[in-house]
């Protein structure tokens, strides 16, 4: 071939080379273009991976049933490495003369004379073309001349150029793909579907993107990832052993840590095989994390959508449960007092006795409304509870105060935490027993408040709190609860006649 078919080859190449954006026909391309120009029967282009050794290996001249026979395709070892990390041209007369030659593997074909050349991309090496075993027209093996590296050399320059515009498109796609998930998984994680199919719908669509062989998330930091995760960034690292995240072997693993604002969400890990000499898997980290990043808020979202569910569903027990207390029972009670005044006025005694028997009947039916009352009340299902307690400490304060003390309740009682649900039993108790024994009262309420604090009044229509007695240990005990959790406690008296007292604490600390 003279000067100026190969300079035509060349340029027909070059146009090839920019034609397309998928790498993987760029780099077939090219190797079948180094052949042809220098007249190598073999050639290869192995690329780099972002943390050494091969990722990807195009060859041409070794049919498919040698290829089998070789086995597994080079990891950047030997003269291929060696360019790697010195990125020059290089010309062999006898490859097995190289110093930094290893040898073939079985049923390789001999190869002597030899070709390579870094190809570079956007200033970065991207891979290297090797090209082996030149012939003449007739078949004569002949060494690679000067003009075959120039020749190469420029087709490389030409390749870089196009692998850097097909990786800025499979960059660009990976990040498109990335964004798609990223919306696929928000969508999952707040549409109301079970959170098991929805995680599932995240770890499916992350294997998809990734092409991972395994996907987890996890609530804590993985074994063996807690250094990495310290940060916001995620990290991608190979492990000698996966036992830890329940794989088998080495592994590499793609860490995601999810955190929306500075609170800590949960982790996101991908898995690939990861053997010796392995280059790993190639992400793009940036976009990684704008998915991590997307993901971590949808999963913050999902979480305060539970929050509300579960706090509608409280609000419409104690709902229920208040409209038991206010209107059943009170009607069913004053019913039953009717009754049985009824009875005490009637003259036959069989009327007496069915009379008393419908009054019995009241008191077991206030006794299950009540039962009601304090399961709808109560957190978890339990039969104890806030609501339950201070309703059962109004009932048990008719016996000292001669009636029945009104109760209102405005609130989630569900919401309260156990030790602040103690301190208010004990408030409405301590409060009840001083009326009774001070205030001859005739009327009494005891009202509790729930929202950003809890306030329980107890008001009656008596007498007063003595002087005295607002100074002893009772009343004085429950001004060091409230002291303790960070509210306040006061007794004054009302205008009408009768006495206040107001107990406050917040339900969060300040």
């Amino acid at each position: 071939m003279d000067r100026d078919e190969r300079l035509e080859e060349l340029m027909s190449a070059v146009v090839s080379l920019s034609s397309t954006l998928d790498i993987s026909t760029v780099l077939e391309r090219l190797v079948e273009a180094g052949c042809h120009l220098t007249g190598a029967r073999y050639g290869a282009l192995g690329v780099l991976g972002e943390h050494g050794g091969l990722v990807e290996f195009v060859h041409r001249g070794i049919d498919d049933e040698t290829v089998a026979l070789i086995g597994p395709l080079p990891t950047g070892q030997g003269v291929l490495g060696h360019l790697s990390t010195s990125p020059h041209p290089i010309r062999l007369h006898e490859l097995a003369e190289h110093e930094d030659s290893v040898g073939f593997p079985a049923h390789h074909p001999p190869m002597h004379t030899f070709l390579g050349v870094p190809v570079m991309a956007r200033g970065e090496i991207f891979g290297n073309l090797y090209l082996t075993e030149k012939h003449n027209a007739a078949g004569e093996p002949r060494d690679f001349t000067a003009r075959d590296e120039q020749l190469a050399t420029a087709l490389a320059a030409a390749a870089g150029v196009a692998v850097g515009h097909a990786r800025a498109y499979r960059r660009a796609r990976e990040h498109e793909l990335w964004l798609e998930a990223a919306a696929a998984c928000s969508e999952a994680l707040t549409s109301g579907i079970p959170r098991a199919d929805a995680l599932a719908t995240v770890r499916a669509r992350v294997a998809a993107v990734a092409e991972a062989s395994a996907v987890m998330l996890h609530d804590d930091l993985p074994p063996g990832l807690e250094a990495d995760l310290v940060g916001h960034a995620p990290v991608l690292r190979r492990m000698s052993d996966g036992q830890d995240l329940g794989l088998d072997g080495p592994v590499w693993v793609l860490a995601m840590p999810l955190r929306s604002a500075e609170r800590w969400v949960a982790a996101l890990t991908a898995c690939w095989p990861g053997p010796e000499g392995d280059a790993g898997p190639q992400v793009d980290l940036s976009s990684v994390a704008g998915f991590a990043e997307q993901l971590a808020l949808a999963l913050d979202v999902a979480e305060a959508q539970a929050d509300r569910a579960r706090l509608a569903v409280l609000e419409e027990r104690e709902r229920i449960a208040r409209d038991l207390h206010d209107m059943v029972i009170q009607r069913l009670f004053a019913i039953g007092l009717a009754v049985q005044g009824a009875a005490q006025d009637a003259v036959r005694p069989d009327v007496t006795q069915r009379l008393e028997s419908a009054v019995d009947d009241l008191d077991e039916t206030i006794k299950d409304v009540r039962t009601t009352i304090f399961r709808l009340g109560a957190r978890g299902g339990s039969t104890t509870g806030l609501r339950h307690a201070v309703d059962a400490e109004v009932v048990r304060s008719r016996q000292t105060l001669g009636f029945l003390p009104r109760l209102r309740i405005e609130g989630v009682t569900a919401t309260v935490p156990d030790n602040i649900s103690a301190d208010t039993v004990a408030v409405v108790r301590e409060a009840l027993a001083n009326v009774a024994r001070h205030a001859r009262a005739r009327e009494v309420v005891v009202r509790l408040f729930i929202g950003a604090d809890v306030l329980v009044e107890v008001q009656d229509d008596g007498v007063g709190v003595p002087e005295h007695v607002t100074r002893r240990s009772g009343l004085a005990n429950l001004e060091e609860r409230a002291r303790r959790r960070g509210g306040s406690m006061s007794v004054n008296p009302v205008d009408d006649g009768g006495t206040l007292l107001a107990w406050t604490v917040p339900l969060l600390p300040a």
